[in-house]
């Protein structure tokens, strides 16, 4: 949390917090997703253990963007701002099943991120591929953290306002909620001041930007493009310089920042 707390943005939280979920509390995968409307928009994902079937669940969560009607257990975490333990996955009834069957997980905790009363986000965990059995305790941490991510969003907006006080010379006015409540309009305030820099992007561009944020290596963007690592390369970089980003990291959230989609 302290790392999550020190980043100096809501957009790298969001794309943060699923890979410290899986190292501080021992899940395999976790999933961030905001609640928009009535929509669970899918936002960041982390599977060390396969980068590829990260990528490629990240691509259809990112596409179905299911309501939350259809999603009892996420529904349920919603409303009652209480996390949710969802044993036999693959059989239990009211479950998303598109997402369900691609991820293949037997079981997952999923738990409300709240700000300001207001259920914002969830935080979906699980542990794939290890045979362990999701319990009431693993309902409990990922609940713990995800109330954690609640307060580290807090933290970085205050000081965004405070930043912004300073500059004004006036008091700036405290966000109430994040992204997820606003539509998006935090996170999209990203690139805000610099709107031709998405659009500067070719489409081939575009489609390495897109894999980089769900978690592609270059040799994944390669297979996935069918372009050679050589080539991966040249286009990151030219994706680096178009969006004025020092790093992959940054160049990934800015582009989540903007909520774009193919």
């Amino acid at each position: 949390m302290t790392r999550l707390s020190s980043l100096d943005s809501v957009a790298r939280l969001v794309s943060a917090a699923p890979r410290e979920a899986c190292r501080a509390v021992g899940f395999e995968r976790a999933m961030l997703s905001h609640i928009r409307g009535d929509r669970v928009s899918f936002a960041s994902v982390s599977f060390e253990g396969d980068p590829i079937m990260a990528a490629d669940f990240a691509r259809l969560a990112r596409a179905v963007r299911p309501r939350l009607d259809r999603c009892a257990p996420e529904h349920e975490a919603v409303v009652r701002q209480m996390p949710v333990l969802v044993r036999d996955a693959q059989t239990a009834t009211g479950l998303f099943r598109p997402l369900t069957h691609v991820a293949r997980t037997s079981s997952y905790v999923v738990a409300p991120i709240v700000r300001d009363g207001h259920t914002v986000g969830l935080l979906h965990a699980d542990h794939f591929g290890t045979g362990r059995v999701l319990d009431e305790l693993d309902r409990e941490l990922l609940w713990t953290f995800a109330t954690g991510i609640g307060w580290a969003m807090d933290d970085i907006a205050g000081r965004g306002t405070r930043r912004a006080a300073d500059e004004d010379g006036e008091p700036a006015e405290e966000p109430l909620l994040t992204a997820a409540r606003l539509g998006g309009a935090e996170l999209d305030g990203e690139l805000s001041g610099h709107p031709g820099r998405l659009a500067s992007l070719t489409a081939r561009e575009l489609e390495v930007l897109h894999l980089m944020s769900e978690g592609a290596s270059n040799a994944a963007i390669g297979t996935a493009l069918v372009i050679s690592q050589a080539t991966v390369k040249s286009h990151v970089r030219h994706i680096l310089r178009k969006l004025g980003a020092a790093n992959r990291t940054e160049a990934v959230s800015l582009f989540l920042a903007t909520g774009a989609r193919r």
